[in-house]
């Protein structure tokens, strides 16, 4: 029998490593996955896209400021920073949202608006393939229908997705006086 040096026995290792082998995996395009906050406004289901809701609070004890809208609850400290508190019930249907124990505020930075927004309670994370969006709107939303960008259906619900953008963008959400 004669004597292999280890490079040789490397050298025919890696030669029968490479004759056994399969391919690799074809790589393919991974779509990620639509993934929102799953709340309510006048009991009405709503999704807002998880990049536009930075935190999710109980709400915070507010100092009321003189001449503004109805519709906004005041100013709160949340951890050294000022920001207006807006009670959604109060600005989509005139009505002021009753504090329970489930009522929450979604805190959102968009296009420069940094607010609280109180809403009737937050039912936590949901996730969707991006083709399970439909653009239809919910024919009888009221005021609210002008900040919804089309639906997700799930086992449980109709989830109305909420344009946090379109809110920024609206003039009479940032008239406050």
């Amino acid at each position: 029998m004669p004597i292999t040096s280890p490079f040789e026995i490397l050298k025919n290792l890696d030669a029968r490593c490479r004759r056994n082998s399969s391919g690799l995996p074809v790589a393919r395009a991974v779509v990620d996955d639509w993934i929102g906050i799953g709340f309510a406004i006048n009991q009405m289901p709503l999704i807002a896209k998880m990049d536009d809701v930075s935190e999710i609070l109980p709400p915070p004890e507010t100092i009321r400021v003189p001449g503004v809208t109805h519709w906004v609850r005041g100013l709160a400290n949340i951890r050294g920073n000022l920001m207006p508190v807006l009670d959604m019930n109060g600005f989509l249907y005139g009505n002021a949202t009753e504090q329970r124990k489930e009522s929450r505020i979604l805190i959102v930075n968009k296009l420069g608006i940094v607010a609280g927004l109180l809403v009737d309670e937050v039912y936590g994370l949901r996730r969707f393939k991006p083709e399970e969006h439909r653009r239809e709107v919910v024919q009888d939303a009221g005021s609210i229908g002008e900040y919804l960008a089309g639906t997700f259906v799930d086992q449980v619900r109709r989830w109305n997705v909420f344009s946090v953008e379109k809110l920024a963008r609206a003039e009479q959400f940032l008239r406050v006086v």
